[in-house]
């Protein structure tokens, strides 16, 4: 008898033990989807930067072709930023797809094994520092390019008004 009460103390232990820990992944995972909630807004912000900046290298890059710039180097540098962006639209859609795929999850986490759910929290632990470390590199970035940018219109009005000021002398 006494045999029979032990194992079902321990059963019982065990059973409470994998709640507990359950319970554990489920709060880590909620607070998870919080930091996922900010990340995303960050993402949003993100690509509408991208999208203005596109708009702003197009603009530059026919306003280069259509004077005569001084430094040739500028227009590899312009191909440089169409890299640039290319990588950095490649980038925002596989952030896309991590963020789309944490909220998916959300509705099944609950259903998850102990294991499984300690899996998907550390998969999303590495797709949020991956997410935010290619973040940074975007900003980086997107302030290098603001910069060129800049540097760039200014060549393009000084190349403006001095084509004006020899078709008017």
């Amino acid at each position: 008898m006494k045999k029979i009460f032990l194992l079902f103390t321990i059963i019982a232990g065990v059973l409470l033990g994998c709640n507990d820990e359950k319970s554990s992944f489920t709060q880590e995972y909620d607070e998870l989807m919080t930091q996922n909630d900010s990340i995303e807004q960050v993402h949003s912000q993100f690509q509408s930067n991208h999208e203005q900046m596109k708009q702003e290298h197009e603009q530059l890059s026919q306003q280069m072709n259509s004077i005569e710039v001084q430094d040739s180097t500028v227009f590899e540098n312009l191909a440089q930023h169409e890299v640039l962006l290319k990588k950095h639209e490649a980038m925002l859609a596989g952030h896309d797809e991590l963020i789309k795929g944490h909220k998916e999850l959300k509705d099944n986490f609950g259903n998850l094994s102990t294991d499984e759910m300690k899996a998907q929290i550390s998969e999303m632990k590495n797709n949020h520092n991956k997410i935010q470390n290619e973040q940074e590199e975007l900003r980086s970035d997107h302030e290098t390019m603001m910069q060129e940018h800049s540097r760039w219109r200014d060549e393009v009005n000084a190349a403006s008004m001095n084509s004006e000021q020899n078709t008017t002398s």
